[in-house]
């Protein structure tokens, strides 16, 4: 039985320090490929049978998790706005309706 068909009982699950640590290593390698940091902590804690938040606290609290700078970000909206653009000027040259936006 799967611990959401279990509602209103919980069970803790004991996790030793080496497992916690190699969990966190595990959470920042999968970051490192690409995966954003919901899905390596929702992975990671699915594996130890673990509730997501336990792995993710675990990981903030290490210190260790990758965080985007300002420049980043500024960087990243930058080439939102870009490809907002150019989405915009293909609608209206194909004549699609510009108010599909997933504001």
């Amino acid at each position: 039985m799967s611990r959401r068909e279990r509602r209103g009982r919980r069970r803790y699950t004991v996790v030793d320090d080496l497992t916690r640590e190699a969990t966190i290593e595990a959470v920042l390698g999968r970051m490192k490929a690409g995966d954003s940091f919901t899905a390596a902590t929702r992975a990671a804690a699915a594996q130890l049978d673990v509730a997501e938040t336990t792995v993710r606290s675990w990981v903030n609290r290490s210190g260790r998790r990758p965080r985007r700078t300002e420049r980043d970000v500024a960087a990243l909206e930058a080439e939102l706005a870009l490809a907002q653009e150019l989405n915009r000027a293909l609608a209206r040259k194909h004549g699609v309706a510009e108010d599909l936006s997933l504001r």
